[in-house]
């Protein structure tokens, strides 16, 4: 695998997981469909990074890495740590952008 490819899987992975989960996009909707309607253990997988990044990962590793089932695998655990890790980070960021304003109105 060379550098391209891990760095198109790790973006797709987290841009995947940030559509899907993320209660600001357009996917809300489809979200909202899903609590109602489907099976709480979907619910649960559409509105966690973690549990929504595995999967994720599985998929992107299957398209972009390879079809071997355990290198495909390893694709989910690793899209499961970058969409909780960048969800984390996103947090923090956000987190640390609203303590800013705060202090500047001082």
């Amino acid at each position: 695998m060379d550098i391209s490819s891990l760095l198109f899987f790790s973006v797709s992975v987290i841009g995947l997981t940030n559509i899907v989960v993320d209660p600001a996009t357009i996917m809300q909707p489809v979200r909202d469909f899903i609590e109602k309607k489907c099976p709480s253990w979907l619910n649960k997988m559409v509105s966690c990074y973690q549990c929504f990044g595995t999967w994720a990962g599985f998929l992107c590793g299957y398209v972009i890495v390879s079809n071997k089932p355990e290198i495909v695998f390893f694709c989910g655990m690793a899209g499961s740590f970058l969409a909780t890790a960048s969800a984390t980070y996103m947090n923090y960021l956000e987190a640390q952008s609203i303590i800013g304003m705060e202090e500047d109105e001082r």
